[in-house]
């Protein structure tokens, strides 16, 4: 097996898998992940909480500057203009600048979700610290129109739950807070302004919870689809790259070069070259030291010729003790150099076998393509070209006889 192939199939069942699974069967209230789940979940969801948020930001802000001019047009009477300028425009400013700032991909999540936070706080407890230093007396009124903007962040931006909780303490802790400053407010009616609040930010709260830990389980679902997935993507191509390596050498299998082949010769080039090489008397290798040593003997020739090849070149086990070579960019006198230099690094290879060390030889069969258009063609002329060599003597390089152009 290949070890590309050993890699894809160990690893086809990464730990995300288990612990999506154990998260999707685990009940109660955290909504934090383990930490490598964590890791993953913030990077998958990244460009589209930055996308999601950025446009919240964008329309919440003019929403938020439309509702408050037309609530004081229509509710407040002699409104304060200047007041209600910086109550208005400088929230939805501190939005837009935050927006530009960190809501980015290239933003941490921490960055991106607490200057979130900052800004929905910087918004809403400006309208109750606009109250709180307003000239007494403040009323009951301007007190409940202190709560629309802190249940309107809860409800259309979507922070995260403890970032919710904590805007929702923040908001009413510091509500109460000014309300205990105001002694022209009693203490029945502040008691009803914090609960008022609490009661309509409550459930926007509790709705932050669910709505989140429904799109991790969303997410949690849709992991365990892309995980599968690519454990099956993987283990096709680790099955697909079996099918085209010879597994005792390692190398490309004849499955491999005949699919070269054809697309080789698909194209339009004359350059290149096939060779075939065959181990010299190698039934009679087997038969003295042993198919232990034969096999060793098959992987060290195939290392050999390997490391003496370009990266263009494609080195495939023909079949048997026979190795093909396609030599896709070389021309004859190139190709002849190439086979030269193989036989010369095969016969100075020293092989151990039991109780000595020894070597080989090859005889090389050479074929241009000039004037070949099959597989069968080129495969043929080079299989007869390695068969004069064995007739000449071993160990030897012959070169097909060039085909005849047929007559007009």
């Amino acid at each position: 097996m290949s070890q590309t192939a050993e890699a894809a199939l160990e690893h086809a069942q990464p730990d995300l898998d288990r612990l999506a699974k154990a998260e999707l069967e685990r009940s109660g209230l955290r909504l934090v992940f383990p930490s490598v789940l964590e890791a993953r979940y913030e990077r998958d969801i990244a460009a589209e909480r930055v996308k999601e948020l950025r446009f919240i930001v964008l329309w919440g802000a003019t929403l938020y500057f439309i509702l408050g001019v037309l609530l004081n047009l229509t509710i407040i009477p002699n409104p304060d203009w200047l007041q209600v300028w910086i109550q208005l425009g400088a929230p939805s400013l501190i939005g837009l600048v935050l927006r530009a700032l960190f809501l980015r991909t290239t933003a941490s999540s921490f960055a991106r979700e607490t200057a979130l936070l900052a800004g929905c706080l910087g918004c809403t407890l400006a309208a109750i610290l606009i109250v709180a230093v307003k000239p007494a007396p403040a009323t009951l009124r301007d007190f409940l129109l202190a709560i629309p903007p802190a249940s309107f962040v809860l409800i259309f931006v979507r922070l995260r739950f403890l970032q919710a909780l904590a805007f929702f303490l923040a908001n009413v802790g510091v509500y109460a807070l000014t309300l205990s400053s105001r002694p022209e407010i009693s203490h029945d009616d502040a008691m009803f302004l914090i609960g008022f609040m609490s009661t309509l930010l409550l459930p926007a709260l509790l709705g932050a919870h669910s709505f989140e830990r429904a799109s991790r389980r969303i997410y949690l679902h849709g992991l365990l689809d892309r995980l599968r997935n690519e454990n099956l993507t993987a283990t096709n191509a680790a099955l697909a790259d079996l099918s085209y390596t010879d597994p005792l050498t390692n190398i490309p299998n004849r499955r491999q070069l005949d699919k070269t082949l054809g697309e080789f010769l698909a194209q339009p080039a004359a350059a290149g070259a096939l060779l075939l090489a065959d181990i010299d008397l190698f039934k009679a290798f087997n038969d003295r030291h042993g198919h232990l040593a034969g096999d060793a003997c098959l992987r060290q020739v195939a290392q050999c010729l390997q490391s003496h090849l370009r990266h263009a070149d494609l080195l495939t086990r023909f079949g048997g003790e026979e190795f093909a070579v396609l030599l896709p960019q070389s021309m004859l006198g190139e190709a002849i150099q190439t086979a030269e230099r193989l036989r010369a690094a095969v016969q100075g290879l020293r092989l151990a076998v039991p109780g000595q060390m020894t070597n080989v030889t090859i005889s090389i069969g050479i074929t241009p393509r000039t004037g070949l258009d099959t597989a069968e063609a080129l495969i043929g002329a080079a299989d007869a070209a390695l068969y004069a060599a064995k007739h000449a003597g071993r160990n030897r390089v012959e070169v097909a006889r060039t085909p005849m152009p047929s007559a007009a």
